[in-house]
């Protein structure tokens, strides 16, 4: 190994039928170019596998190579073409790469592996030295490969259907999330009962969708219509946190409408009251008691609110029956507006509402991938691109294999 062709060839990995040609530098620029020329007379047809004569070589064609210290490495070959039985002309595969892309398959899989760590395709760009768009084409290419790869061999028991914003708020999503194993199963764009079924029929078949035992879904009532009629089967539950947050909501309006004649008690109780007890700080906690002592509007709200997450974990499907009944006697006996309002909508959905007080299936997984989500959408100051969300998602939180079979150079 003393020339260096063949210390590159080496660590190339090159067979045979490749050689080292030259090997050059260019100090001006920091790059380094390793110029590859196939030998043999004949080459594997890429249609028929078979041995065939070379016809002829295509124009010189570069590809971007992992670094060398300091140095930008590229890959350059003239690629010969070959003729089989049938008179068709073909490009031979080469080793390195897929012909029509401009980087070589280990350089693909550096990128994966930067973007998982950093999330950041403009960064990830910078640091390679490379364009947006490749990285871009990159990552979703990997998401094509690990959708294509992927095996939901038996459905999820458990799954969820939500939804998150797309372009600053102005548009929604459908999330579909499998809870059992922690990961996005696919996204579909609107918040409809349509995208909940398009999201359905292009993720499970419909033996596995029979398979599938909860879902869990916030208030949407397109969720709940396809829950019923595409699931019948599956127990339908009410996602504790959206829940819990249509009563804070509840408390925050009657809230704002009582400020007008409570300036002094409710001016920055905001957050005294949509924090749990437990988690208000010193001051929180003496504007809280201010107003649980006034007796206002809005502190019954609050102690509705706070009597409903009492009602989580009943020990069966009975228990949570009479416990929700109760609940909504009480809340529609008051004149808190907003607060009836609410058991209304509890009424009209009472048995997934009912199941969340009794079933142990959540969406915080879900919300904890909505975290992950938003924080994707912070990083690339948002998305306008449906696509490029889409894959964004499957790529973090998909939990798919990004990564070729095997090593290739």
């Amino acid at each position: 190994m003393e020339q260096p062709q063949e210390f590159f060839r080496f660590l190339l990995g090159l067979t045979e039928e490749w050689q080292i040609k030259e090997v050059r530098v260019t100090k001006e620029t920091n790059e380094i170019d390793i110029v590859i020329e196939y030998v043999l007379s004949k080459g594997v047809c890429p249609h028929t596998k078979e041995l065939c004569s070379i016809y002829d070589l295509r124009e010189l064609r570069r590809w971007r190579h992992l670094n060398i210290m300091q140095y930008k490495t590229f890959i350059n070959c003239r690629v010969p073409r070959v003729i089989n039985k049938e008179g068709k002309i073909s490009t031979i595969e080469v080793p390195w790469s897929d012909y029509s892309e401009r980087y070589t398959y280990l350089f693909e899989e550096a990128v994966i592996q930067l973007l998982i760590m950093c999330k950041n395709q403009t960064k990830t760009a910078s640091y390679l030295s490379v364009t947006y768009d490749v990285v871009s084409r990159i990552m979703n290419r990997a998401v094509e490969r690990g959708l294509e790869n992927r095996e939901i061999q038996a459905s999820p028991a458990v799954i969820g259907l939500d939804e998150k914003s797309f372009l600053k708020g102005h548009d929604f999503v459908t999330v579909l999330t499998d809870i059992d194993n922690g990961r996005v199963l696919d996204i579909e764009r609107e918040r409809s009962k349509k995208a909940a079924e398009r999201v359905l029929d292009k993720t499970f078949t419909g033996v596995q969708l029979q398979q599938v035992k909860v879902v869990v879904s916030d208030m949407a009532e397109g969720y709940l219509s396809v829950g019923k009629e595409r699931l019948p089967q599956a127990t339908q539950v009410a996602d504790r946190f959206h829940l819990m947050q249509m009563l804070g909501l509840a408390i925050d309006k009657t809230r704002k409408q009582e400020l007008r004649t409570e300036k002094e008690l409710l001016t920055h109780s905001k957050f005294a009251l949509l924090k749990r007890p437990e988690n208000l700080t010193d001051k929180q906690k003496v504007v809280f008691a201010a107003i649980d002592r006034a007796n206002l509007r809005t502190a019954r709200v609050w102690r509705a609110k706070e009597n409903f997450r009492q009602l989580f974990n009943q020990p069966d499907r009975v228990h949570a029956h009479i416990s929700l009944v109760t609940w909504l006697r009480e809340a529609n006996n008051t004149t808190l507006f907003h607060l009836t309002k609410v058991a209304k909508i509890f009424e009209k959905h009472f048995v997934p509402v009912c199941n969340a007080l009794w079933n142990k299936a959540s969406n915080a997984i879900a919300e904890r991938l909505n975290g992950g989500i938003q924080q994707l959408k912070a990083i690339s100051r948002g998305f306008r691109n449906f696509n490029n969300f889409r894959n964004a998602i499957l790529f973090h939180y998909g939990k798919l294999n990004l990564f070729r079979p095997q090593n290739i150079l």
